[in-house]
């Protein structure tokens, strides 16, 4: 019974390798702009904010990403994103990012990718209400991607959530850190160069 399971899970697998999209040539380029929303999340550990309730921020996504393709299944890309990111915390902490994702993306199956990478993001601005808060917080945060993304014809559907590693506040001591994640939700449009 486990062979027979083996052999009709490698039949799976092999069918599914043939059906990948053939548009993905090896050494082909695609470029992608996309739209969407984030939500900002704050995790960390932190002394003043005990009792506090944490709630995300909504807010905007643009941005477009170029991918190379190795073969059939995988593709490397790198973006650029402008995203609105934050949390409310005894008020709306807004912290607007350039953000540079660089991504391995695995086609697991027809239009379907599993996504990873690293992400560097470059703090535009920074705003507590109408308070300008950005020398609090570092200028550089680094976010490590994880999601999905399925394509239709050539509109492409991506899921992800950055999660936060590095501290996004200055002079934080082990009582007080917080690191900035964003779940992402975009909509782009895929065309071959």
């Amino acid at each position: 019974m486990k062979k027979l399971m083996m052999i009709a899970v490698m039949a799976v697998v092999a069918l599914t390798a043939n059906a990948q999209n053939t548009l993905r040539d090896n050494g082909s380029f695609t470029l992608q702009p996309k739209v969407g929303i984030g939500v900002g999340t704050l995790d960390g550990t932190w002394t003043t904010a005990v009792g506090v309730d944490r709630k995300s921020r909504i807010g905007f996504l643009a941005g477009a990403e170029a991918e190379y393709y190795t073969n059939e299944w995988l593709g490397i890309a790198a973006g650029l994103n402008y995203a609105q990111q934050g949390w409310k915390l005894e008020g709306t902490y807004k912290l607007d990012y350039l953000n540079i994702p660089i991504t391995a993306n695995f086609y697991v199956l027809q239009g379907l990718a599993l996504k990873t990478g690293v992400q560097l993001g470059f703090l535009l601005s920074a705003k507590a209400e109408s308070l300008n808060i950005k020398d609090a917080y570092e200028s550089v945060n680094f976010s490590i991607p994880i999601g999905l993304s399925y394509e239709y014809e050539n509109l492409v559907f991506d899921a992800r959530y950055n999660i936060g590693v590095s501290t996004v506040n200055k002079n934080s001591n082990s009582d007080n850190k917080y690191h900035s994640g964003l779940v992402q939700f975009t909509i782009g449009y895929k065309f071959q160069l």
